[in-house]
């Protein structure tokens, strides 16, 4: 049977400016996605004017979002990390690169570098029933490593011996 647990996940943020030891993430929010990525679009399309299609390979960011209960350290450190990104006179403005790794409980890591914080709110919503709502914070990523599964690595391991030849 297939485990489709996610219990016990957890997520590591490494931003070389603002917290280059990182910090761990592990307060997720029960009333959102805790963990959620995005579907990515690496291939376009264009029909040509004789009906053809022609397809492309294209460059497409990682995004993922990670959502964290409102006023846990999980959510002031992901603050600190998008204040650190908005725009504001700086005298050396040093933009942070992101990584995260995300560790499943089935022992599958999953490392995304070369990213960023693209979106969060730096005020808590309060929703009608007088409670905090979690905070969602959107990250976008240019490099996948990693693996969720032992197929899944040896296949990437294949994949890479192969594009040498």
């Amino acid at each position: 049977m297939i485990d489709v647990s996610g219990f016990g996940s957890s997520v590591t943020v490494i931003a070389t400016g603002s917290f280059p030891q990182g910090f761990q993430i592990t307060e997720f929010a029960d009333d959102k996605n805790p963990i959620e990525a995005k579907e990515i679009e690496p291939t376009g399309f264009e029909m040509l004017y004789d009906g053809s299609l022609f397809a492309f390979d294209k460059a497409a960011a990682v995004l993922v979002d990670v959502s964290v209960v409102a006023g846990s350290e999980d959510d002031i450190n992901c603050k600190i990390l998008l204040q650190a990104r908005k725009g504001s006179p700086k005298i050396i403005p040093l933009p942070d690169v992101t990584s995260i790794v995300i560790a499943n409980p089935n022992n599958g890591t999953v490392t995304l570098s070369g990213g960023t914080i693209i979106s969060g709110p730096l005020v808590d919503t309060v929703l009608p029933s007088g409670r905090k709502q979690g905070n969602t914070y959107s990250f976008a990523f240019g490099t996948f490593a990693g693996a969720q599964s032992l197929k899944q690595l040896i296949s990437t391991v294949a994949q890479t011996a192969l594009s040498f030849l």
